[in-house]
């Protein structure tokens, strides 16, 4: 399959994700709305508060869906102009921006999760308007991270001019005709020679940073929070066996929703800066990049809808309604054929 053919298909993916996205969100907004458990708590507003971002995400992909490639020492995140150049530069750095956001959520939930089974770290980090931080941390996070790719992922000259046969042979774009956020790592001057991009490299590892932060926050009150649900909570007789089947419930939904996008964005988007950081040429035949980003938030809502318990059976009493109906409605319709004969036989 040509480049410029599987950039299609990346489009219809985004597009069709998209609408996928926003209908397992909206159904997962009127779970936690109508079917939480009140054990849930003020984690319910949370959860809510990540199902509008994902939301919110789907159209994002909707209208300034991007591609991600790499060639020789650079990335780029690049968009075919359908507004002004300005709006698409805009659009691609929000989208680049939600990528940071996703960074931050899913480090906020582990965090409450810690909260919620170690009283100690509640009462001293989550209590009152302290919980607002959980709130606004992925919003600063996101700003920051479009900051990064605005100022020194940019486009400048030197990274235009390597670009441009990249894009007219991989896709027959003319490089004027994109708006792109890149890193060109290891350029050459004049002599020929090879010298490190200062700025490439800055913006990237204050991106790493808050990758790590991500990662370490996952792994640290992932860990705590595992150890308090395995061990110590089993022994506190003070708590109800339906909360902690519930704990139990929201830390595997919140296992697997961070499985799904480590899976689907940070080891593909770790690839794209990784092997240009190092001057290798990642040579993919399909740059899945795109695909997997575009897929994460259309399927991110169904560990939530699958594992939490009041939710999975909210969605079996549904489709056992809609079956139940579909009965119904044959059973009418073939009464109604039944008496049809039973009359024109008795007319007759």
């Amino acid at each position: 399959m040509l480049t410029e053919e599987w950039y299609e298909l990346e489009g219809w993916t985004q597009d069709i994700c998209g609408i996928i996205s926003i209908f397992t969100n909206l159904f997962l907004m009127y779970l936690i709305l109508t079917k939480s458990p009140v054990a849930l708590g003020s984690y319910k507003w949370l959860m809510m508060f990540t199902t509008c971002f994902e939301l919110a995400y789907a159209l994002v992909n909707l209208i300034a869906g991007s591609s991600v490639r790499t060639f020789g020492s650079a990335w780029i995140v690049f968009q075919k102009s359908r507004y002004c150049h300005e709006i698409t530069l805009f659009l691609i750095v929000v989208y680049c921006a939600c990528f940071g956001f996703s960074l931050a959520i899913i480090a906020c939930h582990f965090v409450y999760r810690y909260g919620a089974v170690e009283l100690d770290f509640r009462k001293k980090y989550l209590i009152g308007y302290k919980q607002l931080l959980l709130y606004v941390f992925p919003f600063f996070i996101s700003i920051i991270w479009g900051i990064i790719c605005w100022v020194y992922c940019g486009e400048t000259p030197q990274r235009t001019d390597y670009l441009r046969n990249k894009m007219m042979d991989n896709y027959h774009l003319k490089i004027e005709d994109v708006g792109y956020v890149s890193s060109y790592y290891w350029p050459v001057d004049e002599n020929g020679q090879v010298y490190p991009d200062f700025d490439s490299f800055f913006g990237t590892s204050l991106m790493w940073v808050i990758v790590g932060i991500s990662v370490g926050s996952v792994l640290y009150f992932g860990i705590g929070c595992y150890t308090w649900i395995s061990k110590k909570l089993e022994s506190m007789s003070s708590q109800s066996d339906a909360i902690k089947s519930l704990q139990k419930q929201l830390f595997n939904a919140l296992v697997v929703q961070s499985a799904i996008p480590f899976i689907l964005m940070y080891v593909p988007i770790g690839m794209a800066f990784v092997f240009p950081m190092l001057n290798i040429e990642l040579n993919l035949k399909y740059p899945f990049i795109s695909l997997t980003v575009a897929i994460y938030p259309a399927i991110d809502p169904l560990p939530s809808i699958l594992i939490i318990a009041s939710y999975r059976k909210a969605c079996i009493d549904m489709i056992r309604s809609l079956k139940c109906w579909g009965d119904k409605g044959k059973v009418t319709a073939n009464n109604t054929r039944v008496d049809s004969i039973v009359m024109f036989t008795i007319d007759a």
